[in-house]
């Protein structure tokens, strides 16, 4: 058995590193902490979370993919991100529903990846 102790990263192919560092940081305050154009990557950090992304020109996400990120956000703050994604008019293309004892919504990055943001309600 291979004992993990916690995520080093989450790495998502992006068509391009200059749009979604700015799609991240804007939406969600990563910063840049590695930018590595010879290679196409880039690897941002938000407290303890730490995204790799890897530039592949053209590339969009299939329809059908069910890959992407989740982030837990405080019950208190899932209205507040709902409504700014609604400001910003980025399409939600799940939810928000009520869910695993919380609630959750899915909405698309600049290239089809799908990030969902959800809480869980402490029983």
């Amino acid at each position: 058995m291979i004992v993990i102790e916690s995520i080093n990263h989450v790495a998502i192919t992006v068509s391009s590193l200059e749009k979604s560092i700015q799609f991240y940081r804007d939406l969600f305050d990563f910063e840049v902490i590695e930018k590595l154009s010879t290679s196409g990557q880039a690897f941002l950090k938000m407290g303890d979370i730490l995204l790799a992304l890897n530039e592949e020109e053209g590339y969009t996400a299939p329809a059908d993919s069910k890959n992407g990120i989740s982030f837990y956000v405080d019950e208190q703050d899932f209205d507040d991100a709902l409504e700014e994604l609604e400001e910003l008019d980025i399409e939600i293309v799940y939810g928000p529903e009520n869910i695993r004892n919380g609630r959750c919504l899915i909405f698309l990055d600049p290239d089809g990846n799908r990030i969902e943001l959800s809480y869980p309600k402490i029983v």
